[in-house]
């Protein structure tokens, strides 16, 4: 079902509620990103970052409230489905297959392309473009690579599925400083190339760094909604994102 985006929004969230039993956790949340944009999404642990994240790519389903992606109502969709209309996710646990190859892995995200090879083929032939370091890896068991190749492995895999949207769960999770900064320069090369980037982090910095836009959550709801530097001029709420501050 068709459904009007906020000027043109690629995605729009419209007031969401989600639980978890009896426990909810979103409270009327609404967002959007445009075509092209890099948003954060921010909040310290429980803020709901996750949870939404969750709710947008049909990993849960929200118990009120729409979700609107390239004008269509995407609300309840499978995951599966909205990898194909180019809402794709690379989540915070990698969300790779350990025991197989790298190039097994590839390949298996080229299944999504069905009785297209050649395209298949182009579009792993790009994305090792994009992530060359995983050329000489092909060979090599997922899960025997170090956090950081995993990482861009995962990355790989979302870009053979030509992302339109791009969400990122926790980039920096559990990453040394030095690897951080390699994967925020393919996210950066990514997002160059015309697609639109969510990332979900609990850095400050981070976001500064990548996103021309911020949203900041704390308990289940939107905060604020602006400029990484707007935020970081907001005091109280750059001292719970760095801080953890309730």
């Amino acid at each position: 079902m068709a459904g009007a985006s906020r000027d043109g929004a690629l995605l729009e969230v419209r007031d969401l509620d989600f639980s978890y039993g009896r426990l909810q956790v979103l409270f009327g949340v609404s967002l959007h990103v445009a075509p092209g944009e890099s948003v954060a999404l921010l909040g310290t642990n429980g803020a709901g970052k996750s949870t939404l994240l969750r709710a947008v790519l049909g990993l849960g389903r929200a118990t009120r409230g729409r979700v609107v992606f390239d004008g269509q109502d995407i609300t309840g969709a499978r995951t599966e489905e909205l990898a194909g209309r180019g809402l794709v996710l690379v989540k915070g646990d990698r969300g790779i297959f350990p025991d197989m190859s790298v190039a097994e892995n590839l390949e298996l995200a080229g299944l999504v392309i069905r009785g297209q090879r050649a395209v298949a083929r182009q579009r792993l032939d790009e994305a090792l473009d994009t992530l060359p370091a995983l050329r000489s890896r092909l060979s090599q068991v997922a899960g025997t690579m170090s956090g950081g190749e995993q990482q861009q492995l995962a990355l790989a895999r979302a870009l053979i599925l030509q992302p339109k949207l791009l969400c990122v769960d926790e980039l920096s999770l559990g990453l040394s400083p030095v690897v951080v900064q390699e994967l925020m320069q393919i996210v950066r090369s990514i997002h160059a190339k015309g697609v639109a980037v969510m990332l979900v982090e609990q850095s400050l910095n981070i976001a500064a760094e990548l996103c021309e836009r911020a949203v900041f959550m704390e308990k289940g709801e939107v905060r604020f909604e602006g400029s990484p530097r707007e935020l970081l001029a907001s005091d109280d709420i750059a001292r719970a994102v760095f801080l953890g501050a309730r």
